[in-house]
């Protein structure tokens, strides 16, 4: 949603990298994350906002665990997660929030070809095992040493219809 992106963005912005790979896995929820920049680096503003969020019921149990935890690293080593030496912040400009994109974008394309290729492989290797299924003398060959099962996942691809 458009909210959500201003959330992410405001993050960006403040150069909040920890919280915001936080927010990304789930380990607290973005409203918090706010309401810990809009606190600041004042250590009780900061306790204030945990424990707001926590009355809100935005944070419960381990939530609430992983955001102090956050914010510990984030006093100790500082907001960003390679840890640099302090000096001038770089605003956010457009060009670099297109940088951003883009470097977001070419890790996603990355990831993607890592996927295909991997299911390539897998369909490989169903078809390869289907093919040696079918021979009465591999087959036999594995009872004799006992092997008589597949992973589960394995075995569903194998044994149905469909290798996709």
């Amino acid at each position: 949603t458009a909210s959500y992106i201003q959330g992410i963005l405001t993050l960006l912005k403040y150069g909040e990298e920890r919280l915001l790979v936080s927010v990304e896995s789930g380990a607290i929820p973005l409203n918090a994350a706010l309401s810990i920049v809009r606190a600041g680096d004042d250590d009780s503003a900061v306790q204030s906002a945990l424990q707001e969020a926590y009355e809100n019921g935005q944070l419960r149990g381990r939530q609430l665990v992983r955001a102090r935890h956050v914010i510990e690293k984030r006093q100790l080593l500082g907001r960003s997660i390679i840890h640099k030496p302090a000096g001038k912040r770089s605003t956010l400009t457009a060009s670099g929030l297109v940088r951003t994109y883009q470097n977001e974008a070419k890790r996603q394309k990355a990831l993607v070809r890592k996927a295909d290729f991997t299911q390539q492989r897998l369909l490989f290797i169903v078809g390869a095992l289907r093919q040696l299924f079918a021979d009465e003398n591999f087959v036999n060959l594995l009872r004799a040493e006992a092997i008589s099962s597949l992973p589960k996942y394995l075995a569903d691809r194998v044994w149905s219809g469909s290798a996709a």
